[in-house]
């Protein structure tokens, strides 16, 4: 998905010749701290609450506090994930967004953002999460995907991050069933470790309880 495809509705930026106190006035209308400064579609840079807090005058325009703005942005053919990236490394609460032509278009605001890599995810649709724990020299996703199919379960998004002063990786799996007692008992069948599911429709928390059970069972 793009940014320019989840561009915020509401206007959220403001002209260098507006008063200080119109733009407090609109944060606290908009609930946000951050606002991007716009004359005509050239974009100046981003004010932000503390700026204006600290002028001494709120008649005084935000041109005043130029000096001080935050020149981010991103443009309208980037992927979200890009945003995502961004705003969380300049701690933003919008992004403003530019055009190819370097014309300013609108703001990506946070909660929109969420919003779409919500959708991204199919973290939208009903299902289960299975967290995996791999070696990071372990990984074969194809065989991995293979026992989901195998179980008739459809994979809808994966996750991958490093486990901190390990040599292992932790994998989450969101897929579009909560009845994955035969997908658990599989994986650990060939030996993958399943740390822990969520959605499951389950009051058991302990996975390798649960999965003894089922071998207990079987062996019967």
């Amino acid at each position: 998905m793009y940014i320019g495809e989840i561009l915020a509705k509401n206007y959220f930026d403001v002209q260098s010749d507006d008063s200080i106190g119109f733009t407090l006035d609109k944060m606290n209308e908009l609930h946000t701290t951050q606002l991007p400064i716009v004359d005509e579609r050239d974009l100046l840079g981003i004010v932000t609450e503390d700026h204006l807090l600290s002028a001494h005058d709120e008649t005084q325009t935000v041109s005043s506090l130029m000096v001080s703005l935050r020149f981010v942005y991103l443009y309208e053919y980037q992927h979200i994930y890009d945003a995502l990236q961004y705003m969380d490394a300049h701690q933003l609460e919008i992004l403003p967004v530019l055009d190819k032509e370097n014309a300013y278009i609108g703001v990506v605001s946070i909660i929109d953002l969420l919003s779409a890599i919500n959708e991204t995810l199919g973290n939208k649709d009903p299902g289960a999460i299975i967290v995996l724990e791999l070696g990071k020299n372990d990984v074969s996703f194809s065989h991995i995907a293979h026992i989901f199919e195998s179980e008739n379960v459809r994979i809808l998004n994966t996750a991958v991050r490093d486990i901190p002063d390990t040599t292992k990786i932790e994998m989450t799996i969101k897929v579009d069933k909560q009845n994955i007692s035969t997908v658990v008992a599989s994986l650990w069948r060939f030996d993958y470790v399943v740390k822990a599911t969520f959605n499951d429709g389950s009051q058991d928390s302990d996975i390798k309880e649960r999965y003894d059970i089922l071998m207990n069972y079987l062996n019967l």
